[in-house]
């Protein structure tokens, strides 16, 4: 099997819609959850992971678009029932005003730790109403939900912004989707340009670690079922864009030590502007 988007292509369709480009990538770690690396990537041992639970704000000079939602403290707890794990109450507190101010929001696939601070907040109707998801993502949360308190009814799912495309899709200046089924059968990831030239490609949860895409392996948690094939695919993908786009600098969700670093360099804003 074989993952193969055209970055000449992204480029180009990130200048397609109208309108000033993004002038900052920022990020938040609303939560985490702590898993031996043998779960991570495959052949990896017992040593603890932290895998933060993010989300991302890209930044217009006259609003911004969310890149998923993280999620609500009972959302969090439900993972891991006996086990309490970090919460970071108000790091979400700000998302969530983040989400209320956002022009757009953008729900890169139907598990809870990305949609769930937009589908359990007190004013779903009016995030919904400004919430992309693509169909697939649409009947995923009505008929088999990451979980049970997070499904919703077809009249709840009709308030969103439903989308269908074949590859890659502009979702506003400087911003495109890219189809990436193979974590979850909705997945996308996302391209961002930014107004400096600089360009982020987000892998959203095809890896779970930069080491997943260094080394091609794949995740070997036994509760997730991915389509392995797929999977691996996109890191071949994304070890060939490391290896021959230098100036490509490519995030993942659940990296706490990647995150870390490119909120120290600048990279990505560690604070969310609401």
């Amino acid at each position: 099997m074989t993952f193969d988007v055209d970055l000449g292509t992204l480029r180009r369709l990130a200048g397609v819609i109208p309108g000033a480009l993004p002038v900052a990538l920022n990020g938040v770690r609303v939560a985490a959850s702590i898993r031996p690396r043998k779960f991570v990537i495959e052949g990896g041992d017992d040593t603890p992971v932290t895998m933060p639970r993010t989300a991302f704000q890209v930044v217009y000079p006259d609003g911004s678009v969310m890149l998923d939602s993280g999620l609500d403290r009972a959302t969090h707890d439900s993972f891991s029932p006996d086990k309490p794990e970090p919460y970071f109450p108000e790091e979400f507190a700000r998302l969530r005003r983040a989400l209320d101010a956002a022009r757009l929001i953008v729900l890169t696939h139907f598990h809870a730790d990305h949609v769930a601070g937009v589908v359990t907040a007190p004013n779903f109707a009016e995030l919904a109403a400004k919430t992309v998801v693509t169909a697939h993502t649409a009947r995923l949360m009505c008929e088999t939900p990451h979980r049970p308190h997070l499904r919703l009814s077809e009249t709840q799912v009709a308030r969103f912004i439903v989308i269908d495309y074949r590859q890659c899709m502009p979702v506003a200046p400087g911003l495109v989707l890219i189809k990436a089924a193979g974590h979850s059968p909705d997945m996308q990831m996302a391209y961002v340009r930014l107004q400096s030239g600089r360009e982020i490609l987000h892998s959203i949860d095809a890896a779970w670690n930069m080491d997943n895409i260094r080394q091609q392996k794949g995740k070997a948690a036994p509760w997730v079922k991915e389509d392995v094939p797929a999977v691996l695919a996109q890191l071949r993908w994304l070890n060939g864009l490391l290896a021959s786009e230098p100036d490509l600098s490519i995030l993942v969700t659940h990296d706490d030590e990647l995150y870390t670093t490119v909120t120290a360099s600048g990279l990505v804003g560690a604070t969310l502007a609401v």
